[in-house]
């Protein structure tokens, strides 16, 4: 009976064993899966940041364009604002001019 017990015994430690192998085996499987998922991760976190450099490269862009195109309004409204303010002098200077001659004709 002794020898039973320790083959029922010795039975069950290489059940016990096998399940714990198997369970290793699958520790094993998922920690590898998580690693690739972990490595995909970072690639995809390396991308993103890629593309929110490019994306802040391109809104430098914006704003040096933007802030050339407000420089070139302004110096063109300043341009226009001097002519106008040539033409209405000389418009006067005209004005003068004129009612002097109809004072001379009159």
């Amino acid at each position: 009976m002794n020898e039973e017990k320790i083959e029922s015994m010795l039975s069950q430690l290489i059940k016990m064993v096998g399940n714990i192998h198997t369970e290793q085996v699958e520790m094993k499987q998922e920690l590898k899966e998580m690693k690739q998922e972990q490595k995909g991760m970072k690639q995809e976190q390396q991308e993103m940041k890629r593309d929110q450099k490019n994306m802040q490269e391109q809104l430098k862009e914006l704003e040096r364009k933007a802030e050339e195109r407000h420089k070139e309004v302004l110096e063109r409204f300043t341009a226009i604002e001097k002519d106008q303010d040539f033409i209405w002098a000389k418009t006067a200077r005209n004005e003068r001019e004129i009612a002097q001659i109809k004072g001379r004709l009159s």
